[in-house]
C-alpha cells in the first residue's frame, strides 16, 4: 500500500513541476496556473500529511527519489527544502555558473539577432544544446541567466505578449502599437495572413499591408505572397507552440 501512496505522491509532484515549467514558458495562462497549481499543492500536501500520520519517513522518500534534484520547480512551490547543488564545472561558483550560461545565451542572441525576438522555449532549447557539459542545467537556470544578462543591459530580456506567449527580445525593438498588435496576433502560430490582420484588427487592406511591410523591413517578418497562401507573413522568431516543425510551406523564403 505504501508503494502505491509513494507512486501517487511522486506523480503529483511531477505534474506540479511540469505545470510550473509550462507556465514559465507561457503555455499556461496566469489564472489557469493559479487554479491548477493550488489544487495540486493542496493534493500533494494532503498526501504528505497522510504518509506522515502513517509513520512514513517523508525526508527519506524525498531524498531517495531525488525529488529536489529532479523536480526543482515543484520543490520550490512546496517549500520542501533547498535545491540540491547543481552540476557545474569544477570550481565554479553560483555567479560563475550563471555567467557561463549567460555566454551561451549571448551566442544564441547574436546568431538570431536579425529576428528581433525569439520564443523563450526555443531559446532555452538552443542554449541547453550548447551546454552539454552542464548535464543538469534546467529551464529555470536559463531563465535566471537571461534575466541576469538583461539586467546588465546586454539584451532587452523576456517579454510576455498578449495571450501569454513569452518571447525574448534579442535587440532593442521600438515597436509601434500597430506592429505590436500584429506580432501578438502571430504569436501562437508563427505567421499571419493579410486577411487575418484585416479581420481581427479591423484594419483596411492598405494599413495591414503597410504595417506588415514595415515588419519585413526590420527583419522580423518574411513575406510569402502567393495565391495559394493568400499572402502570409512568417515571423522566424516565433514558433507554433504545438508544432514540431517550421510551419512555412516549402519555398516560403
Amino acid at each position: 500500500m505504501h508503494e502505491r501512496l509513494h507512486s501517487e505522491l511522486y506523480a503529483s509532484i511531477a505534474t506540479l513541476d511540469q505545470l510550473k515549467k509550462l507556465y514559465d514558458l507561457g503555455s499556461v495562462d496566469v489564472r489557469s496556473f493559479q487554479r491548477e497549481s493550488q489544487a495540486l499543492l493542496q493534493d500533494v500536501r494532503s498526501q504528505i500529511e497522510h504518509l506522515r500520520r502513517s509513520g512514513q519517513d517523508i525526508g527519506g522518500f524525498i531524498s531517495g527519489e531525488r525529488i529536489v534534484e529532479i523536480f526543482p520547480d515543484a520543490t520550490t512551490l512546496l517549500k520542501l527544502g533547498e535545491h540540491s547543488p547543481r552540476q557545474s564545472l569544477p570550481g565554479m561558483t553560483n555567479d560563475q555558473f550563471y555567467d557561463y550560461v549567460g555566454l551561451a545565451i549571448l551566442d544564441v542572441a547574436t546568431e538570431h539577432s536579425s529576428k528581433g525576438l525569439m520564443g523563450l522555449a526555443e531559446l532555452i532549447v538552443e542554449v541547453v544544446r550548447r551546454l552539454p557539459e552542464l548535464e543538469t542545467v534546467t529551464y529555470n537556470d536559463v531563465i535566471e541567466a537571461v534575466n541576469r544578462v538583461a539586467d546588465h543591459g546586454l539584451i532587452p530580456g523576456i517579454r510576455t505578449l498578449k495571450g501569454g506567449v513569452k518571447v525574448v527580445e534579442l535587440r532593442p525593438l521600438e515597436l509601434r502599437r500597430d506592429q505590436a498588435d500584429v506580432i501578438n496576433l502571430a504569436a501562437t502560430k508563427g505567421f499571419v495572413s493579410i486577411e487575418e490582420v484585416m479581420m481581427e484588427l479591423k484594419w483596411s487592406e492598405d494599413h495591414a499591408r503597410q504595417v506588415l511591410s514595415s515588419l519585413v523591413e526590420t527583419g522580423m517578418a518574411v513575406a510569402d505572397i502567393r495565391f495559394s497562401t493568400g499572402g502570409r507573413y512568417y515571423f522566424p522568431g516565433l514558433r507554433a507552440r504545438d508544432a514540431s516543425s517550421d510551419p512555412r510551406p516549402t519555398g516560403a523564403y
